[in-house]
């Protein structure tokens, strides 16, 4: 029986350190392919970078090459927030609100896929698409680089597999005062009750399903004081914070532009932002988005496709023209029939502050800072910054 036990003992010890070995050699298999995927987006940064400077030197900037695509993937969506500007604006209220069926998106992706390397699903509610897990897949099969998705949240405990095929989950919260932000929402009562609940949920499985948790937050006018605890939150949760001020038809509201407890509070955004707290973007980045400075617009640099597949030329502001592309068959055609069709004079005002557009106009102002930030993306878990004590009571002195 002592031979057997001292057997068994040895077959054990022999075992757990071949399954350690192989967990090791997985780990090193999982970081090199990590890295290579970070070496082979900073090499298409660098080349998309390249290209468009030189377009841009020449007086071209319509035709660029794009460094990614917004695809509102359905118009449909379960809340109805007091200040979406998507439904307050008639150009994309006026889109189809009919969402391609499955056969037809996968053609989709697969003509947008010949332009651009990484995809940001937003709507609507992207979780109200049945087969969002199905898009996703085939997204990863089809190697776009970096997707990422923005949900209102609430759908996520029905549809945790999104967060496998994800490099970047963003969760709509504006408020951790409950009965304000289900105001806000246009929800039921209980609902940002929930909510939080599901983002430490999430929060917790970064590590896990590699993947990085962003809370998107709007300011308004009458949210102002709660971003401070907001920002708690998420620096305590490992959670990465986005925020954007309030907009009506792509414009800044007056009532932020001239209000001195927000520009306060975008003042702390930034000083936190510089130095290094998980707070989406570079300052310069946040500084114009939120302070609403003037930039330099490149609208094709991240094209925004519809629902029913239509791209609207140059931009979803101007709107000169719209373009499916299940017609046209890549988006650089699309832009070339804009062109010609419509100039290639767009005369913008810059007077829209979209994060998408702000992010066009820093990647080409701050190529390497913005390749840094899309490396950063790559990365999973990225906001693994650590929290003290000290850091938050700091956080929440707001001196």
């Amino acid at each position: 029986m002592e031979k057997t036990n001292t057997a068994n003992n040895t077959a054990f010890r022999a075992n757990g350190r071949v399954t350690g070995r192989a967990e090791r050699v997985a780990t090193s298999r999982q970081g090199l392919r990590l890295k290579l995927d970070q070496l082979r987006l900073a090499v298409s940064f660098i080349r998309k970078f390249i290209h468009n400077w030189m377009k841009v030197k020449s007086g071209d900037i319509i035709l660029l090459e794009p460094i990614f695509a917004l695809y509102l993937i359905t118009k449909r969506c379960n809340f109805r927030c007091t200040y979406c500007y998507a439904e307050s604006n008639e150009r994309i209220s006026s889109i189809s609100p009919e969402d391609l069926d499955p056969e037809k998106t996968i053609e989709l992706l697969k003509i947008m896929r010949r332009d651009v390397e990484n995809l940001y699903f937003s709507g609507g509610e992207p979780l109200l698409r049945s087969d969002i897990v199905d898009v996703l897949k085939t997204c990863r099969e089809l190697k776009y680089h970096i997707l990422s998705l923005t949900t209102n949240g609430i759908l996520l405990p029905k549809k945790p597999e999104v967060a496998d095929y994800l490099d970047y989950l963003a969760v709509s919260l504006d408020s951790l005062d409950e009965k304000k932000n289900d105001d806000m929402s246009g929800v039921r009562e209980g609902t940002t009750k929930r909510i939080i609940g599901i983002t430490k949920e999430f929060a917790a499985l970064q590590k896990e399903k590699n993947f990085s948790l962003l809370v998107n937050a709007v300011i308004t006018a009458h949210n102002i004081p709660d971003i401070y605890p907001l920002m708690d939150f998420c620096f305590e949760q490992n959670i990465g914070l986005s925020v954007i001020g309030q907009m009506e038809n792509f414009k800044p509201i007056p009532a932020l532009r001239n209000n001195p407890e927000y520009r306060a509070l975008v003042e702390r955004i930034i000083d936190y932002n510089g130095k290094g707290y998980p707070i989406l973007g570079m300052p310069e980045f946040n500084r114009t988005l939120l302070l609403f400075e003037d930039h330099t617009c490149f609208p094709t640099l991240i094209p925004t496709i519809y629902p029913n597949g239509d791209l609207l030329y140059p931009c979803e502001v101007l709107n000169k023209a719209r373009y499916n592309l299940l017609s046209t068959g890549s988006i650089r055609q699309a832009y070339e029939r804009g062109v010609r069709e419509q100039g290639s004079a767009i005369n913008c005002p810059g007077e829209c502050y979209l994060p998408a557009f702000i992010t066009a106009s820093c990647f080409m102002e701050q190529p390497f800072q913005a390749i840094k930030q899309g490396i950063k993306l790559k990365m999973g878990n990225c906001y693994n910054v650590e929290t003290t004590v000290d850091r938050n009571r700091e956080n929440r002195e707001r001196v």
